[in-house]
């Protein structure tokens, strides 16, 4: 959230400007994400059949 509401101009110096960068990642998103993968894959297996 810090990231959004305070600007930082040099992102590389961020871990200096407001402490170390900890991301997380809802479970539904990686639901999703893994639920997007596997009807990929899909889609490929059936375009080699």
């Amino acid at each position: 959230m810090v990231l959004v509401s305070r600007r930082i101009k040099n992102i590389s110096s961020i871990e200096t400007e407001i402490g170390a960068i900890e991301y997380i990642v809802p479970d539904m998103v990686v639901k999703e994400l893994e639920r997007v993968t596997m009807d990929n894959k899909k889609k490929v297996l059936l375009k080699m059949l």
